[in-house]
C-alpha cells in the first residue's frame, strides 16, 4: 500500500492521475463485458434482468440447461448461422427481432 503522506503534491496529482485512467479503464471492461452478456441472454431470448433473476433463484443449471439445450423442439432457425435456433417461446431472440424487421416473417423461419 502507497503510504499517502510521504508523497509530495505533484506525486499525489500524478497518483490522482493515474487513478482515474485506471478507473475508467475498468469502467470501460465492465460495460464491454456487460454488452456481451447482455447479448448472448438476447440469443437465448432473455433480458438481461431474467438471466440475473434467474441467477439469484439458484436456478441457472437447470433453467440455463433447458434453455440451451433441451428446452423444446426448435421450431425456427436462423437462416445466416443455422447453429441458432428457437423454439418460438419466451422472448424472441434478437436474430428473429432482426429478422421481422427487415420485412421477413416467422412462416420463412420455420424449420
Amino acid at each position: 500500500m502507497v503510504d499517502l503522506e510521504s508523497l509530495s503534491l505533484p506525486e499525489l496529482r500524478t497518483l490522482e492521475v493515474q487513478i482515474k485512467a485506471e478507473i475508467r479503464r475498468r469502467g470501460s471492461a465492465t460495460q464491454r463485458l456487460i454488452r456481451k452478456v447482455q447479448k448472448i441472454a438476447d440469443d437465448q431470448g432473455l433480458s438481461l434482468n431474467e438471466l440475473l433473476a434467474l441467477a439469484n433463484s439458484g436456478a441457472v443449471t437447470t433453467e440455463l440447461a433447458g434453455f440451451s439445450r433441451s428446452g423444446g423442439v426448435i421450431k425456427y432457425r436462423n437462416p445466416v448461422d443455422p447453429s441458432k435456433g428457437w423454439t418460438g417461446h419466451g422472448r424472441k431472440p434478437g436474430w428473429v427481432v432482426d429478422y421481422l424487421d427487415n420485412g421477413g416473417s416467422l412462416e420463412q423461419l420455420a424449420v
